[in-house]
């Protein structure tokens, strides 16, 4: 076996490749939030399949949402940032992803243009 005394690795001057993630519950149910808050259509590739995101879909769609599947990818019209529904009951069970992050902008939504959730 030869032995080497050094070895000069020189820096890379550029990476290129493509990677894909397992789906995450917190970047998914972020993602569909703000989709949902958004005026327009927003295309979501990939979104992650679990308990917590299917109850953040069903709460935007109780808000006014749109909500379209085209294969792998799911488009949310947003309610543009204006409640269509002033008053809504919504089941979050045990989707503290869901809960948290809904609780903030209902309340933001709530103070600035009434409403009871």
């Amino acid at each position: 076996m030869y032995a080497i005394p050094f070895l000069d690795l020189p820096p890379l001057r550029s990476a290129a490749g493509r990677v894909r993630l397992p789906g995450s519950k917190s970047i998914s149910n972020r993602v569909l939030l703000l989709a949902g808050l958004a005026a327009g259509t927003t295309a979501v590739h990939d979104l992650l399949d679990s308990d917590d995101t299917r109850v953040m879909l069903a709460a935007l769609e109780t808000l006014g949402c749109g909500l379209r599947r085209d294969g792998a990818v799911l488009h949310v019209t947003g309610i543009g940032g204006v409640l269509t529904n002033q008053r809504a009951k919504l089941f979050l069970g045990n989707a503290g992803t869901a809960m948290r992050p809904l609780t903030a902008a209902l309340a933001m939504l709530a103070t600035l243009q009434g409403g009871e959730f």
